[in-house]
């Protein structure tokens, strides 16, 4: 191979290791840019809706001042939204609100109220409800009309041996009544028999025979009377009694005091809205009827409940009841309970003081 083509190849080989040299250079790589992404927020926004509290009530006029709150938008005032469940009597709610599925209830105080309370049950009483006059009370007992005609029965020492009705049967808060009215008659519980009646079924279990009396208030003791089918018996067994309260549960008081002050604001609200005349307003009337089965008439016919206007919690009544229940052998236990066990008064008393007193 002669010199001039050598170099000729030599010149061809350098030129394409060149090329592929260059083929081999990869290309430069784009910047990537990442994308935006929302910062989260450290404060998120609070809910402004108002404050659900469950409230079961026995739909009587005892807690007239309850219904007043709620329909007539004192409860809303204070932004709270209630959740109204019914009872047959307050011995179907107490189990609930020691557990805290409720939070307050409008209920009879009764045996198994202070059992509870021995045995550390977390709830208080926080204010009064209706209050027995210290004269012809509403609560009354009455006797079917035809056993009064015939004689059978004169006073509370003929019932011996007779069904007498009371809702929620021995140990409730219609069974302190009769307790207190056959001790003076010098009977006891035990000569009597007990029926258990929701208050809404007195007047036709008196009318149809199947109880012979029964402890019964507003409206439905109206209704037998006005029926013709019962008499008046017994009537002021207790005057001035607390017997009917609004409670709390240990839970509602401990994880929502806020709500549960305003809650008991919002019911002191309601019922001084129904003192005095103002008891028969046109939109307290129709608060009650949303309630209770009842009709404006009734009511106004009605002899009027007492209502506190701050719904204050009377202790010696309490203690009262608690004695008779003792007698009446509707306990167990023996020991005297401390106050601060059965009641909290602090809800009362920050309502009072953010209202200012009452004025007629």
């Amino acid at each position: 191979m002669n010199q001039k083509r050598l170099v000729l190849i030599a010149v061809l080989v350098l030129a394409v290791l060149l090329s592929g040299c260059a083929a081999a250079t990869p290309a430069p790589t784009p910047t990537t840019v990442p994308p935006t992404v929302a910062p989260t927020p450290t404060n998120p926004p609070v809910s402004t809706g108002p404050d659900k509290v469950k409230v079961a009530y026995v739909a009587i006029m005892n807690f007239a001042p309850l219904y007043v709150a709620v329909e007539n938008g004192y409860m809303a005032e204070q932004n709270i939204e209630v959740e109204m469940q019914k009872v047959a009597s307050g011995s179907e709610a107490m189990a609930f609100l020691a557990q805290g599925t409720l939070d307050a209830g409008g209920v009879g105080i009764q045996a198994a109220t202070f059992n509870a309370f021995n045995k550390g049950f977390d709830l208080r009483i926080v204010g009064s409800a209706a209050l027995q006059p210290l004269e012809n009370g509403p609560t009354i007992i009455i006797v079917r009309k035809d056993l009064q005609d015939s004689g059978k029965v004169k006073s509370m020492a003929d019932l011996k041996g007779m069904k007498v009705a009371m809702a929620g049967g021995p140990g409730t808060t219609g069974a302190y009544f009769v307790a207190k009215a056959l001790k003076e008659a010098g009977l006891t519980v035990k000569d009597i028999e007990v029926v258990n009646i929701a208050n809404p079924d007195m007047p036709l279990a008196i009318e149809n025979g199947s109880i012979d009396a029964a402890l019964v208030g507003p409206p439905y003791s109206n209704q037998i009377l006005e029926g013709g089918k019962g008499a008046l018996l017994a009537k002021d067994m207790a005057p001035g009694a607390m017997t009917t309260v609004y409670m709390y549960s240990g839970k509602f008081i401990n994880e929502r005091p806020d709500v549960a002050k305003r809650f008991r604001l919002a019911l002191v609200t309601g019922a001084r809205a129904m003192q005095g005349d103002k008891y028969l307003d046109p939109e307290n009337i129709k608060a009650y009827l949303t309630y209770v089965t009842s009709t404006e008439e009734a009511i106004k016919k009605g002899a009027p409940q007492t209502y506190d206007p701050d719904l204050k919690v009377y202790i010696d009544s309490v203690k009262n009841m608690e004695e008779i229940f003792r007698w009446a052998g509707w306990t167990d236990y023996t020991a005297i309970i401390p106050e601060e066990k059965m009641v909290d008064p602090t809800f009362g008393e920050s309502a009072v003081q953010e209202l200012g007193p009452f004025t007629p």
